[in-house]
């Protein structure tokens, strides 16, 4: 349950203190935002989503199997599904600002650590604890969890901006740790990411993250409490409040839970398998990490496309649009020729298809509200994680023992055809019972 005392939401004030003395003139939830994505920025450029630029480098340094390196990714799940209950409970409870702030500190101890690696345990354990205990409080589950707090008419474009950090980061940081990789070796690489987590992003999320607009004397989206029913962009609406109680008795939620792990499953691990295919067709590593950053550019440029339309359009049919489109991605990788596949493979999985975080946030928080966000993310998250668990490692076993990448990536495609049409019938869940006051 929410135990801060809330003060109230003022008549006119729309911005808020920062530092407890100067104020900013705008409202205060675009510097969440900002924290957010210098968050989200962090932990996937210097953590999950470049992780596998290290694989050539540790299999010809460690002699370890493509297999056995995504093995990690499902350790990492593994722990992240033990964790979140946790973490979504104390982001409720406590605010994003210590949650954050633990996250930036461990992930950055974490990633110096993963530069001593001997055995092929010590990189599973490692990365586990590095995305479980230090990315995951970071970025990943922390980071829309808090905007949404922060938002619910612009919700969708505040997400959007926010979650960008995690493809822009990728795309930036691409190539940045190829070439560090290079000149400095794979290990040195860690160490640098490392401090610079500690030494930037801690600071800025202990000395700008704030808990919610109400503990700011705000409401949510800067409106004013005698505002009129249509302000600004979007209409005003009333928030729902459901408790994860009340929420896991809707067929609603199970749906969604349902269409994500499909989709997880059908564009999760590509983006794992991606780099390696393309080497594996004559590429050089250097433009398969061109294609890498082109990717993740493209999901930055989805995300702001899904967040205007997701505050218009219903979320559901939001998300089965962008579930089609990832689906198509690694059909068209089977189906066309090599490197003709490689542009309709960025324009459906990247820029039509990149919007999974963001509208999984926005769908949790138009269904479920605001209040208890976190308890409710964090309790589905290792449910959420399940297509982590093995999807990764099964279609990295199926390249390593068929000798191609074009089974893994029509078992991708179908899931995700699978994902687009489960979304259809994740409507708006209708309240059965009154709303209690418990979080569970």
């Amino acid at each position: 349950m929410d135990t801060a005392t809330e003060k109230p939401a003022s008549g006119g004030k729309a911005s808020g203190a920062i530092l407890g003395r100067w104020q900013v003139p705008f409202y205060y939830g675009w510097v969440i935002v900002g924290v957010v994505f210098l968050a989200e920025f962090s932990a996937a450029g210097m953590g999950s989503a470049t992780i596998s630029l290290y694989f050539a480098p540790l299999s010809k340094d460690m002699g370890w199997s493509l297999t056995s390196l995504v093995g990690a990714i499902t350790a990492q799940s593994i722990a992240g599904m033990v964790a979140a209950p946790v973490v979504g409970v104390a982001l409720d409870r406590f605010g994003a600002k210590p949650v954050m702030l633990w996250g930036a500190i461990v992930g950055g101890l974490g990633l110096m650590l993963l530069s001593q690696v001997q055995a092929i345990w010590h990189f599973w354990v490692l990365y586990a604890l590095v995305g479980a205990l230090g990315l995951s409080e970071l970025g990943n589950l922390s980071g829309p969890v808090v905007v949404s707090k922060w938002f619910i008419r612009m919700r969708g474009r505040a997400i959007a901006i926010a979650t960008s950090g995690t493809s822009l980061g990728a795309a930036a940081m691409s190539p940045i740790i190829g070439l560090m990789i290079v000149t400095i070796g794979w290990r040195q690489s860690f160490v640098v990411q490392g401090m610079v987590m500690m030494t930037l992003v801690a600071p800025v999320v202990f000395l700008f993250m704030r808990r919610t607009p109400e503990d700011m004397g705000l409401l949510p989206d800067g409106d004013r409490a005698d505002a009129p029913a249509r302000e600004g962009v979007g209409e005003r609406r009333e928030e729902a409040v459901w408790t994860l109680k009340d929420a896991v008795r809707t067929r609603t939620l199970w749906v969604l839970i349902g269409a994500m792990n499909l989709a997880s499953l059908s564009a999760g691990a590509l983006i794992y398998l991606q780099v390696p295919f393309m080497t594996s067709q004559g590429m050089s590593t250097q433009a398969a990490s061109i294609v890498f950053t082109l990717t993740w550019l493209g999901f930055s440029l989805s995300r702001l496309v899904w967040g205007l339309l997701v505050e218009h359009v219903p979320v559901h049919l939001c998300l089965a649009g962008a579930f089609l489109a990832r689906a198509m991605g690694p059909i068209f990788l089977v189906v066309l020729p090599f490197p003709l596949s490689v542009g309709p493979f960025l324009l459906t999985y990247g820029v039509f298809g990149g919007s999974f975080q963001l509208l999984q946030a926005v769908a949790f928080a138009n269904y479920f509200g605001r209040r208890f966000m976190g308890s409710i993310q964090g309790t589905m998250r290792p449910l959420l994680s399940l297509p982590g668990l093995g999807g990764p490692l099964l279609l990295a076993w199926l390249v390593d023992t068929t000798g191609s990448y074009h089974p893994a990536f029509i078992i991708a495609g179908g899931l995700g055809l699978g994902a687009a049409g489960v979304a259809l019938f994740a409507t708006a869940p209708k309240r059965r019972s009154p709303v209690t006051d418990a979080a569970s």
